[in-house]
């Protein structure tokens, strides 16, 4: 009896502890603990508002816990019969036998946070948005991690992905707080609002206007009767009045925001998502807007949105506003401030996907992923035509297979004891000695690192004219240049990482990461 009180105290320093990392579990059938009201950050820019046609999305990954960051092309597959998918925690979806192809951004162990790029140009991520519904309303443990796996394995556009999500959510029940997902192709962009259980909404970017999501709903208006833009539970605002949280008489017109975030729990200005909402739109609608002012779903950007633009916003700390908290880095690191930044701690990937159908199909989706956070590292091109991607990017199966896929995400062992040979060890390694004496490191990132940025930018545009004019008649010989390409950039990258982590620390290398 006495030896079970002395371990009680030290029991309890472990749990808070945990619970302050925003700890995960690594098996999805363990009930995964809601890590706040902070996590990841994303753009959604319809295809007339970007400078080059293409429909956008901008995402920045934060998560806690010891996480790879490994990124894999998964081949498509027919299985030639229907197949039963497992859904973590006793649920079963069937369906037939054709799965997509998919580019995975995979974050090793995590039940929410993996990003995908399919063969259709379909893109899904997500952000935690806490809903105020705290029952649960599930059907055989409810559907969670493999909502945007399924997604990507069988939609063919961004609005079928959406109505494929919807169909789940409703059979099944979601099992997370809440969630906003971002989903689009190349004609399409969508945010879908998911709130715990039964119940989600969709609407539509309009193509000449961006929207961004922090880690609260930012849908506002439900109109049902406009399929073209909005989709969702035909009984949500039923199911909002049913449970006291919507009044008309006293509220007014609907709004999924205000009826359906779970209450903030500090001031707008120390509120992480208030102030990244914030400086979002102000960089990129050219407009000054109030901390706590009323911000709407979508908005006009002051001009033609760039690939530059969304780094730019990924990239920021609030840098020469009041709410620079390291007066220009000589505090230490923006990323770890009393202020919630866009890019910060936690941020262990980022992407801007360019989804553009006026390309030849190869080179039509294009994804520039940052292997760690992106102020210390480069935005890397990934053309989804790749035969496969370069050693570094990612490990383990290519191929095809539910139990096999599941078993290396949730279980990396094989992940873990390859971790050497990827180029996210050598970033993270790089970036943790940025993060160290960050006011005179960064200025050799963006020396040495972005330089290779801004080559590849320049380089990208020389490229694609290559293989436009190759394409329509050698397509062999126009698929050689792009996987030639795509290693050239791969193998230079590790080399310079090789030798930054060399000169900055000498004797260690890859293989001695911490994970």
């Amino acid at each position: 009896m006495k030896a079970k009180q002395k371990t009680i105290p030290a029991l309890i320093l472990i749990l808070i502890f945990l619970a302050t990392l925003g700890f995960y579990s690594k098996a999805a059938d363990h009930k995964v603990p809601d890590h706040g009201q902070f996590n990841c950050y994303t753009i959604l820019v319809g295809k007339t508002a970007s400078a080059d046609g293409s429909v956008m999305i901008a995402h920045n990954e934060d998560d806690y816990g010891e996480i790879i960051v490994n990124v894999r092309k998964i081949a498509p597959k027919n299985y030639g019969q229907a197949v039963k998918i497992n859904l973590g925690r006793g649920g079963v979806f069937e369906t037939d036998g054709q799965v997509n192809g998919f580019l995975w951004i995979e974050a090793t162990g995590q039940e929410f946070a993996d990003s995908f790029v399919n063969e259709y140009g379909v893109v899904i991520t997500s952000n935690s948005c806490p809903s105020r519904e705290e029952r649960e309303d599930f059907t055989d443990g409810g559907v969670g991690y493999m909502l945007r796996r399924i997604v990507a394995e069988k939609a063919c556009s961004a609005r079928e992905a959406v109505m494929l999500a919807g169909e789940l959510i409703e059979k099944y029940g979601y099992r997370s707080s809440g969630r906003t997902y971002s989903i689009a192709d190349k004609n399409e962009a969508w945010m879908l609002a998911v709130i715990k259980g039964r119940h989600w909404f969709a609407q539509r970017v309009p193509d000449n206007e961006v929207a961004i999501i922090p880690n609260f709903y930012t849908i506002r208006q439900i109109r049902l009767d406009d399929p073209e833009n909005f989709l969702g539970s035909a009984d949500l605002i039923d199911y909002a009045r049913e449970n006291g949280w919507y009044d008309e008489k006293k509220d007014g017109p609907f709004d999924f925001k205000k009826t359906f975030n779970r209450p903030a729990r500090r001031e707008p200005v120390f509120d992480g998502n208030t102030l990244r909402m914030w400086r979002g739109l102000s960089l990129l609608s050219g407009q000054k807007w109030e901390i706590t002012g009323d911000f709407p779903f979508s908005f006009r950007p002051a001009s033609k949105i760039t690939v530059d633009n969304l780094m730019a916003v990924l990239r920021d700390h609030y840098e020469r506003t009041e709410y620079d908290a390291t007066s220009g880095y000589k505090q230490g690191s923006p990323n770890k401030t009393k202020f919630r930044t866009i890019c910060t701690a936690s941020t262990i990937n980022s992407f801007v996907a360019c989804l553009n159908g006026q390309k030849p199909e190869p080179i039509s989706v294009l994804t520039w992923l940052a292997f760690g956070k992106p102020d210390t590292t480069v935005f890397l091109p990934v053309y989804y035509g790749l035969e496969s991607l370069p050693p570094g990017a990612g490990f383990g199966s290519n191929d095809h297979d539910y139990e096999l896929l599941y078993e290396q995400h949730f279980n990396p062992v094989e992940i873990k004891a390859a971790s050497h040979q990827l180029l996210s060890t050598r970033v993270r390694q790089y970036e943790n000695l940025v993060e160290s004496n960050y006011g005179q490191m960064i200025e050799s990132v963006r020396k040495d690192l972005w330089q290779v940025e801004r080559e590849c930018q320049n380089n990208s545009r020389e490229f694609e004219a290559r293989f436009f004019s190759l394409y329509p008649g050698d397509k062999k010989g126009a698929q050689e240049l792009l996987n030639d390409y795509e290693l050239a950039i791969f193998k230079k990258i590790i080399s310079l990482y090789d030798q930054l982590l060399k000169e900055n620390k000498p004797g260690v290398t890859a293989s001695e990461a911490e994970f």
